[in-house]
């Protein structure tokens, strides 16, 4: 089960690699954001809301719609001054890839009734057939699955992300 950590780390390397260059701190740290964001339906977890139900856990936050929705959205918040009005519909794609990363590394992992990625149309789960995330028997074994499997290579990848990209505009043609 990826944590809000790697999830936010994918998202920063997203909007490290396919923004404009130089890569804006800002649109890194908004990828990093949304792609934690789903995960805001374990607040409401307690409730113990079923499985069918939309807002259960990989539900209705983890859905196509919801990216679409919240990519714009946090674009018209965070983007809505004018240095930013040239490339709002390419930071609402960055956002929203960022915002879909996290229900497809959820699909990968091999147990959980799996994700509803098209809520609130349809109630039906997915799971990829691959499934290398998650050894439910031991929480320290998951950790560190997660660890080398998706926290380190998305902070590695964002990191030559942004330097990579910034070094090549200083480096004269």
């Amino acid at each position: 089960m990826p944590t809000p950590i790697s999830h936010a780390a994918v998202g920063f390397a997203i909007a490290a690699w396919t923004q404009q260059a130089p890569p804006a701190t800002r649109l890194c740290v908004a990828g990093a954001v949304c792609a934690a964001l789903p995960d805001i339906d374990v607040l409401w977890s307690p409730l113990h809301l079923v499985g069918t139900s939309p807002f259960a856990h990989r539900a209705i936050t983890h859905s196509l719609a919801f990216a679409l929705f919240g990519a714009l959205l946090m674009t018209a918040v965070f983007f809505r001054s004018e240095p930013w009005r040239e490339q709002r519909s390419r930071i609402a794609l960055v956002l929203g890839l960022a915002l879909l990363s996290h229900g497809c590394f959820d699909a990968l992992s091999r147990y959980s009734l799996g994700v509803e990625f098209f809520a609130p149309f349809s109630a039906q789960r997915f799971r990829f057939p691959w499934t290398p995330l998650g050894d439910p028997s031991a929480l320290a074994g998951q950790l560190i699955q997660e660890a080398l499997v998706v926290f380190l290579p998305a902070v590695l990848i964002g990191w030559l992300g942004l330097r990579i990209r910034r070094r090549s505009l200083m480096t004269p043609p």
